[in-house]
């Protein structure tokens, strides 16, 4: 479910220069795409609002995934991405396309390690570039067998966003980063997918939702 975390660069931080794709229904039988979403603390009861009090959908939580109409993955695809918007500032998200374009480019010093990761931090920034609604690339269609509920599926995407802020937090800047920075930086880049996520991929092992980095 999360083999997509590598490809974290292009679908987070480029995903501006994409038009808002819509989700379709799925041919095994179950509801539209749908999308993850983020924030910190687990979602709960109706309605899929996190601990942190924003909600990642408006959806009923008692809903089953399989269960959702096309309208309703549509709408949780766009609500996902609304949320990662509302909970990844451009400042978070600017920061990690520089640090992680620089730790893929395997530059051979630092000072061109910092230097990749200053010029793709500022192009973000110049460009606005940050998660939203208007950013929305599109989401995988919901496997028919998937039982999990919307509940579920949001306090999994919640936990996985306060974990990479918190990730995020503990990186160094592009003016100090070094090449011994690579290491943290993969951790963010590919984390281990929080405990609250146990209850979908159980449910849902071939749910492919979006990631805070991916």
């Amino acid at each position: 479910m999360r083999n997509g975390l590598i490809g974290l660069v292009s679908a987070l931080l480029l995903a501006s220069t994409m038009a808002t794709a819509g989700c379709s229904k799925s041919s095994g039988g179950g509801a539209g795409g749908t999308g993850g979403s983020s924030g910190s603390g687990g979602a709960v009861g109706t309605g899929g609002t996190s601990s942190s009090g924003t909600s990642v959908t408006t959806l009923s939580g008692t809903k089953a995934l399989n269960a959702l109409t096309t309208a309703d993955a549509t709408q949780l695809c766009k609500d996902t991405y609304a949320y990662f918007g509302k909970t990844i500032s451009m400042v978070t998200a600017c920061k990690y396309k520089g640090l992680s374009y620089a730790t893929s480019s395997s530059a051979p010093s630092d000072s061109q390690f910092q230097q990749v990761c200053t010029d793709h931090e500022a192009t973000c920034t110049q460009a606005g570039s940050g998660v939203g609604s208007a950013d929305n690339p599109g989401c995988s269609d919901l496997p028919s067998t998937c039982t999990a509920t919307v509940a579920e599926y949001s306090a999994c995407i919640s936990d996985e966003v306060a974990t990479f802020n918190q990730g995020m937090s503990g990186l160094p800047s592009c003016a100090t980063a070094t090449s011994a920075s690579m290491s943290a930086v993969w951790q963010v880049m590919v984390p281990t997918a929080p405990a609250s996520c146990d209850s979908l991929t159980n449910k849902c092992p071939d749910l492919s939702p979006p990631v805070p980095n991916n």
